[in-house]
């Protein structure tokens, strides 16, 4: 429901978690609901902020690798688009 009403995740914060895993997945999933409101920057900063927390949620994860290559091929001038996509390719 939460996520029908596009609140999802609103009230949880990385702290909350007690892995690193836990807070990548945090980012992923908040990345994958920028995303699908297409709000690219947004999407960015919650894929890097996963990527800090545990890089292999990101690099490993095929869904996710796709959204950073189509990150890169729609919007590589977007704040934080470079840097994540470098990221991502440079560790693969």
């Amino acid at each position: 429901m939460h996520w029908a009403l596009g609140d999802a995740g609103k009230n949880l914060r990385p702290g909350q978690f007690p892995t690193a895993e836990r807070r990548a997945r945090l980012g992923t999933d908040m990345a994958r609901a920028w995303w699908a409101w297409q709000r690219p920057e947004r999407t960015a900063r919650a894929m890097l902020d996963a990527y800090r927390a545990s890089p292999g949620e990101v690099r490993d994860r095929p869904a996710i690798r796709r959204i950073v290559d189509e990150l890169a091929g729609r919007h590589l001038r977007t704040s934080g688009v470079r840097e994540l996509h470098a990221a991502v390719t440079r560790t693969a």
